[in-house]
C-alpha cells in the first residue's frame, strides 16, 4: 500500500463527518475554549509562587519586554493581576485569587462537559451515519458481492471496523485538535518565560518523531492481522449458529471449538503485538521528556541561583512543561492509532466503492405478453463457464421445468432470468426487449419464487407473506394461504397469522416453511412462478401436501420449475434436460421418454427407486 494511497484513505475517513460538520466545528469551538481555560489555570500559578515568595504580587511593566512572546505574556499576567490584586490588603488579594481560580476551575469543568457531550453526539451519529451508509449499500449490491465475500467480514465491517473509524480517524481528530491548541498555548507560554530552555524541552521531539516514524510500519501490520482475524473468529461464529444442529448431530463441537479458539489467538497476538507498539511509543516519549525536564530544572535552577531568573518563572516554566506532557502523550497515541484506522477505513470504503454490475434503468413494466426468450446465453462465475450458449422460449401461460444433474446450470437459469445477474454472453428477451433495459424492481416483482433454502424471518407469519406484496389485504393474505395449503396449520397455532415463528422460521417444520414461502409468492400475484427444488429436502409426506400446494399454485401460471423429482414434472410444457452448461435434450416428458436418452435414463434410475 503506497503512501498517497494510505493518505487517501485516512483523508477519505473524514467525509463521514461532512453531514455533521455544525457538531464537528461546535466541537472543536468548546475544545479551544477548555485548552484555553486549561492553559489559564496552569498560567494562574504564577501570581501564588508570587504572593509565597514576595508576599505581595507586582504588576509587570510590559515596555521593557525584549520580544513579542514577552509582550503577551506581560499583558496577559497584568491583567490577570488587575482582576485579583487589592494594593492595600494582601489577605483580600488572596482571597480574590482563590475566587478567581475555583471560578475558572468551574468553568473549565463545564466547557469539558459540554464539549465531551458534542463531541458524544458527533461520534454517535457518525457511527449511525456510516452503519446505515454500509447497510444501504450492502442491499444494493449484487448477488456475486455475498458469493465472494465471507459473511463474518461483513458482519466485523459493520459492527468492528465502524468503531475504529470513528475512534481512530474522527473522532481521534477532533481529540488530536483539542491537544494540539493546549501544546500551542503552553509552547507561547514556555517560550514567553525563556527559549533557551523551551529548547531543551522539546529536544526530546526529535526523538519521538524518529520512534513514531519505525513504529508506524508494524501498527499498520499488526492492525491489517487484527481486523482480518476478527472476521475471520465473526464467520466462525456466524456459521456455528447458523449451522448448530449440523454441529451438535455429528459431534463436531471439539472441531468447530478448536476453529474459534484459533481463530481468536490470532486475534489475540495480533492485538497484543499492537498494544506491545503502541503501548511502547508514548513510554519511550516520556522517558525523553522527563531527561529533558531535569535538565532544565538543572538549568534553570542555576539560573535562579545566579538571579538571572525568577524563581516563580521556573516554578511556572515546569508546571507548564509537566502540563505540556500529557497533551503530547496524547497526540504521540493518537497518530499511532491512526494506522489502525487507515486499516478499518479501507476495509469500510471496501465496500462503499463495490461497483453494481446489474444496473437498473427506469422503464418499468407490469406484465408480459407472449414470452421470455434465451437468446445464444453464456455465463460464466469468474473464469468458470457454467452456461454455454443456451437457447429456449418460454411462452406465457406456459409451464417450463429445467432437469439434470447438480451443477448442470439449472439454478444459474434461475439466476439469470430474475436478473441476479446478467449474461456473460447473449441476452434474455422478454417480449422481444432485453431485459436490462427494465427497471430491475418492476421486473422482479413479475416472479414469485420458492427456492429449495427457504428463507423465513423471525417475525409473525404474516409480515413473512407480506413481504411478498406489503399492500396485501387480509383476503388477500387468506387467499394465498388457502392455494399453498397453509392456511389450516396456520388456524391452529396459538396466534394464528400472528404467531412468531422464530429465526429462519424453526418453529415450523419443512413442510409448513415450504408452504409459508409459496403463499408468499402467491400473494403478490405473479406473472411468472418459479420453483426452484422447492421439495427436494422434504420428506414423502410433507413433499406431498407442498407438491399439492405447487400444483393448486400453477394453475393458469406461466412457471419455471427446477426439478429433482421427476415425477412431479410430467406435465410440463417443455422439458429442458441439462448437462455440463448445454441443453443436451427438450420437448415433453411422452417425447422424451420416447427418445431413451439422458432424461428417460434419469426418469427410470428415479422410479426404480421408489
Amino acid at each position: 500500500m503506497s503512501e498517497n494511497f494510505k493518505g487517501s484513505y485516512f483523508l477519505r475517513g473524514f467525509t463521514f463527518a461532512k453531514p455533521f460538520v455544525g457538531l464537528f466545528f461546535a466541537t472543536i469551538i468548546l475544545n479551544t475554549i477548555f485548552s484555553t481555560l486549561t492553559a489559564t489555570t496552569v498560567a494562574s500559578i504564577k501570581p501564588i509562587f508570587e504572593l509565597i515568595f514576595n508576599s505581595k504580587i507586582t504588576i509587570e511593566n510590559s515596555s521593557i519586554s525584549t520580544s513579542f512572546l514577552q509582550s503577551v505574556k506581560h499583558s496577559f499576567f497584568n491583567f490577570l493581576k488587575n482582576l485579583v490584586v487589592n494594593p492595600i490588603d494582601v489577605h483580600k488579594t488572596l482571597i480574590n485569587l482563590s475566587f478567581f481560580i475555583v471560578i475558572l476551575f468551574i468553568f473549565k469543568n463545564v466547557f469539558k462537559y459540554l464539549g465531551n457531550i458534542t463531541n458524544a453526539r458527533l461520534e454517535e451519529n457518525i457511527i449511525r451515519y456510516i452503519r446505515n451508509q454500509l447497510f444501504l449499500k450492502l442491499t444494493t449490491l449484487d448477488i456475486k458481492f455475498f458469493n465472494s465475500t465471507k459473511a463474518g467480514t461483513i458482519i466485523s465491517t459493520l459492527t468492528n471496523d465502524v468503531n475504529v473509524v470513528n475512534s481512530t480517524t474522527i473522532s481521534a481528530l477532533t481529540g488530536l485538535l483539542r491537544e494540539v491548541i493546549q501544546v500551542i498555548l503552553f509552547l507561547f507560554l514556555l517560550l514567553s518565560i525563556s527559549p533557551f530552555l523551551s529548547l531543551i524541552a522539546f529536544s526530546s521531539s526529535i526523538a519521538t518523531i524518529g520512534i513514531l516514524r519505525v513504529s508506524t510500519h508494524y501498527l499498520r501490520r499488526y492492525a491489517n492481522r487484527m481486523q482480518g482475524a476478527m472476521a475471520d473468529f465473526t464467520t466462525v461464529l456466524q456459521e456455528t449458529l447458523s449451522g448448530i444442529r449440523i454441529i451438535k448431530a455429528y459431534n463436531f463441537e471439539e472441531k468447530i471449538q478448536e476453529k474459534f479458539l484459533d481463530k481468536t489467538n490470532k486475534y489475540f497476538r495480533s492485538s497484543l503485538k499492537f498494544q506491545s507498539v503502541i503501548s511502547l511509543v508514548p513510554s519511550l516519549n516520556e522517558i525523553f521528556a522527563i531527561i529533558a525536564l531535569v535538565v532544565v530544572f538543572l538549568v534553570g535552577g542555576s539560573y535562579v541561583l545566579s538571579g538571572n531568573m525568577k524563581g516563580e518563572d521556573l516554578m511556572l516554566f515546569l508546571f507548564a512543561l509537566f502540563s505540556i506532557m500529557s497533551p503530547v502523550a496524547t497526540i504521540v497515541h493518537n497518530i499511532s492509532q491512526f494506522q489502525r484506522g487507515i486499516v478499518s477505513t479501507k476495509r469500510v470504503f471496501d465496500i462503499l466503492d463495490q461497483k453494481v454490475e446489474v444496473v437498473s434503468t427506469k422503464k418499468a413494466i407490469a406484465s408480459f405478453k407472449n414470452n421470455i426468450e434465451f437468446k445464444n446465453v453464456s455465463f460464466a462465475y469468474d473464469s468458470e463457464m457454467v452456461l454455454k450458449n443456451v437457447n429456449f422460449v418460454l411462452e406465457k401461460g406456459k409451464k417450463i421445468a429445467l432437469v439434470g444433474a447438480s451443477g448442470s446450470g439449472k439454478s444459474t437459469i434461475v439466476d439469470l432470468v430474475v436478473r441476479f445477474y446478467d449474461p456473460t454472453y447473449g441476452e434474455i428477451l422478454l417480449d422481444g426487449i432485453n431485459i436490462k433495459e427494465y427497471d430491475i424492481k418492476s421486473y422482479r416483482q413479475l416472479f414469485g419464487i420458492v427456492s429449495q433454502e427457504i428463507i423465513l424471518f423471525n417475525d409473525t407469519i404474516r409480515n413473512n407473506i407480506l413481504i411478498g406484496n406489503p399492500n396485501a389485504t387480509e383476503e388477500d393474505i387468506i387467499k394465498a394461504c388457502k392455494i399453498s395449503n397453509s392456511y389450516n396449520f396456520i388456524l391452529k397455532l396459538p396466534n394464528g397469522l400472528d404467531t412468531i415463528i422464530g429465526e429462519r422460521g424453526v418453529m415450523l417444520s419443512g413442510g409448513e416453511r415450504q408452504r409459508i414461502a409459496i403463499a408468499r409468492a402467491l400473494v403478490r400475484n405473479p406473472k411468472i412462478l418459479i420453483f426452484d427444488e422447492a421439495t427436494s429436502s422434504l420428506d414423502s409426506e410433507s413433499e406431498k401436501i407442498v407438491q399439492e400446494a405447487i400444483n393448486f399454485s400453477l394453475k393458469d401460471k406461466t412457471a419455471i420449475i427446477v426439478a429433482h423429482r421427476l415425477s412431479t414434472i410430467t406435465n410440463a410444457d417443455q422439458i429442458l434436460v441439462f448437462e455440463n452448461g448445454k441443453i443436451v435434450e427438450r420437448g415433453t416428458h411422452k417425447e422424451l421418454m420416447e427418445i431413451k436418452g439422458v432424461y428417460y435414463k434419469l426418469f427410470s434410475i428415479q422410479s426404480n427407486s421408489t
